[in-house]
């Protein structure tokens, strides 16, 4: 059983602006776009997974996403996460709207293929899979049919807002906890824990380099 993936980001002066404090602009910029190749390098050598997204407002992660072969939704404006996951689900639903999807924020680098397997394979019809984020009680990861009309909530304390979204639905809730979807890298204590727990090839090296040219 396959699925396809969205994964939403963007680059430019307003992401990741919570890491500012360890990183300047370029260097964020620089850390969203090896970010993105980690998880479209993990995605691309996934079997369940039939075809990847990338919508983002942002033509160097357009460039970077087309490269790895991903369909590219190139976004009007820098809204929302969710209005970007939202028009790229209703353009998959309208072909079939049975259409497993996964919904990815673009800040998982140490992104797991087994584990992104397991997740597409609890999916079914009448069914929400969920992967809590390891902190501010967001949401790493939503499964569930592209024709489902869940209200999305990306951010904190998204994971009890989806939960509460597919009761609402009257869909069951399977929550998986997988490790490589609940690690973002949003804050600064993220950069450090990341290097110690090891994975994202291409995001470790980055930081490596930063950390050894400090």
């Amino acid at each position: 059983m396959k699925a396809d993936v969205v994964i939403a980001v963007r680059g430019g002066p307003q992401a990741k602006t919570r890491l500012a404090r360890r990183l300047d602009a370029p260097q964020r910029d620089a850390l969203v776009e090896t970010m993105l190749a980690d998880m479209l390098a993990a995605l691309f050598g996934c079997p369940s997974v039939r075809r990847i997204y990338v919508t983002t407002p942002t033509p160097t992660l357009a460039r970077i996403a087309a490269r790895f072969g991903a369909v590219v939704v190139l976004e009007p404006d820098a809204g929302g996460l969710n209005q970007a996951f939202d028009r790229t689900r209703a353009r998959i639903a309208a072909a079939d709207p049975r259409t497993k999807v996964m919904l990815l924020p673009g800040d998982l680098p140490r992104l797991d293929p087994a584990e992104v397997r397991t997740l597409i394979a609890a999916a079914g019809p009448d069914r929400l899979v969920v992967a809590p984020a390891s902190a501010d009680g967001g949401t790493g990861a939503l499964v569930f049919e592209a024709g489902t009309p869940l209200r999305l909530a990306f951010g904190p304390g998204s994971f009890g807002k989806h939960l509460a979204a597919a009761r609402t639905l009257g869909l069951e809730a399977k929550v998986i906890h997988a490790e490589s979807l609940g690690f973002d890298l949003d804050r600064p204590a993220d950069l450090d824990a990341f290097l110690a727990v090891g994975g994202g090839a291409r995001t470790a090296h980055l930081l490596r380099n930063w950390r050894a040219a400090a």
